[in-house]
């Protein structure tokens, strides 16, 4: 048989004979999990009968996918925190494997999560599963050279970003801008005083945001910073009130904790950040979805990350030098930005107010600051929100900019949506 033909034997032939379409999915963290239960839900409202398995998260589930493993069970943030999960890891492989080359699914749906999912790729391209993968690993950031594997493993690509549709395109993978998620789900930033009187928030003084992350050991690192910078620049701003938006009632204990030790006045949601930064005039967000959802919302922020000492130290004098990009940020509002750069956008916005906002680590300007590991102080901190509550012009070049961003991440047309695309994919 020549190479790459397959036989009409294969699992795949055989599943198209089902009456019943079943497609596998990976999804391996929170951000995935949402993306990925629009597409299952968008999926059953167009396809009733489809059956969809794998692993995701409480949103998957929701959208009534069998969950095989829930991604907590495999997700970390830091090289020290992963090696507790080793075991999980192993087991929730063992078990995408086994079904890739089971012969009952019609279709793979890798979600992100590309240390598993490329390789997982690759078994369900032996065992003739087509791989339909959708928010593409961040190749235009580091390892760049994963590309290869992608296009040698991959039937098509759904990107979430115009750019990357490009440079796949370019390599030769069969790629779709589809649109982002939550464009779809937010095409305008709501009315920030409906938003409030909706949320119980006082519409009468000045409302800052802190955003701490999803995760347990997100929250623990950075809210105290956060809540160090919200009592520094209170002392000056007195009138100010703080909210804090929380993925769920699991982290709340943590969280109001935290608040407690750090002597600062701060109301706190449950159910997710969107409304909440919406609600507020700007905020601290940490690096992750929640600073795409910052920009959606219009809210003037800056991007805080830190990680443990040994993971920060790693990332900066091994990774960078080998794998990663020397114009690397962690915003998306910047990543976007400066794919923009040629064609004016939003830091010619910035700089055109007559601002500029550099990178610590390499000099050049950004649209949104992002303030890393050692300078994430709260002194440093409570400076960009002084900065948000005096210079007008600044908060409205960013929110210019914003609405520029979320003009380039609607989708492209109906026909090119995520879920037409596998559908697509699933009568061929």
């Amino acid at each position: 048989m020549a190479p790459g033909v397959r036989s009409d034997s294969s699992p795949a032939r055989n599943i198209k004979t089902m009456a019943v379409p079943s497609i596998l999915v990976l999804a391996g963290e929170a951000s995935g999990d949402y993306h990925a239960a629009v597409l299952v839900r968008n999926l059953r409202r167009l396809r009733p009968d489809l059956s969809v398995s794998g692993i995701g998260g409480d949103r998957l589930r929701d959208a009534e996918m069998d969950i095989f493993h829930h991604y907590k069970e495999i997700n970390t943030i830091a090289l020290s925190e992963g090696l507790g999960k080793v075991r999980n890891i192993i087991a929730a492989y063992r078990t995408m494997k086994r079904e890739l080359r089971s012969g009952r699914h019609h279709l793979f749906i890798p979600v992100d999560f590309p240390d598993v999912n490329i390789r997982l790729c690759k078994i369900a391209k032996d065992a003739g599963v087509p791989v339909c993968y959708y928010i593409s690993p961040q190749i235009w950031a580091w390892r760049r050279g994963r590309i290869r594997k992608i296009a040698q493993r991959v039937d098509r690509m759904m990107t979430i970003f115009p750019f990357e549709e490009r440079l796949y395109r370019n390599a030769g993978v069969s790629a779709d801008f589809v649109g982002h998620t939550m464009v779809r789900e937010f095409p305008h930033a709501p009315d920030r005083a409906s938003v409030r009187r909706e949320l119980g928030i006082d519409a009468d003084r000045p409302t800052v945001a802190l955003v701490p992350g999803s995760r347990p050991a997100e929250i623990q690192r950075m809210l105290p910073v956060m809540c160090e910078a919200a009592r520094i620049f209170s002392a000056v701003h007195p009138d100010t009130q703080f909210v804090l938006p929380l993925a769920g009632v699991h982290v709340t204990d943590l969280a109001t904790r935290i608040i407690a030790e750090g002597r600062v006045e701060v109301g706190v949601f449950t159910g997710g950040s969107f409304r909440v930064m919406a609600a507020s005039d700007c905020g601290l967000v940490t690096s992750g979805t929640a600073t795409l959802e910052a920009l959606l919302a219009g809210m003037p922020h800056a991007v805080v990350y830190k990680v443990d000492a040994f993971t920060w130290w790693f990332g900066l004098k091994v990774l960078k030098p080998l794998v990663m990009s020397k114009d690397m940020h962690l915003a998306i509002a910047n990543v976007i930005a400066i794919e923009e750069e040629g064609r004016g956008g939003p830091i010619k916005e910035i700089s055109d107010a007559g601002f500029t906002i550099p990178c610590q680590e390499c000099g050049r300007p950004l649209f949104v600051p992002e303030i890393l590991q050692g300078r994430a102080t709260p002194d440093h901190l409570a400076e960009w929100l002084v900065r948000f509550r005096t210079e007008e012009a600044l908060t409205a070049a960013m929110t210019r900019g914003f609405e520029r961003i979320r003009s380039l991440l609607a989708p492209p047309s109906n026909d090119r949506t995520a879920e037409s695309i596998v559908l697509d994919m699933l009568t061929k």
